[in-house]
């Protein structure tokens, strides 16, 4: 085996858990935010099938988007706060 090699089988961790993810407060929101990009992709694709107007097929994902944005925004700043004030260290 060469030198290369013998370094490229080092540097790669193997988990014999398969995915994981290291303990953050932040994990729940990551979570949250994979949903909401899902249902909202979801919403961008069947908008013109749900929708005749081209009006809605604009305003609900649009209106999807900002909701979801403020509500990560929120999450966010309170997992924050909680790290902040020491309520959170995991």
């Amino acid at each position: 085996m060469s030198s290369s090699e013998e370094r490229g089988s080092e540097s790669i961790t193997r988990k014999a858990h398969g995915w994981a993810v290291a303990p953050s407060p932040f994990n729940g929101v990551k979570l949250e935010l994979a949903v909401i990009l899902i249902v909202g992709l979801l919403l961008v694709l069947l908008s013109g099938r749900l929708f005749a107007s081209l009006w809605w097929q604009w305003l609900v994902p649009l209106g999807f988007g900002c909701a979801g944005a403020l509500w990560i925004v929120w999450r966010v700043r309170a997992v924050a706060a909680r790290i902040t004030h020491g309520q959170d260290t995991a």
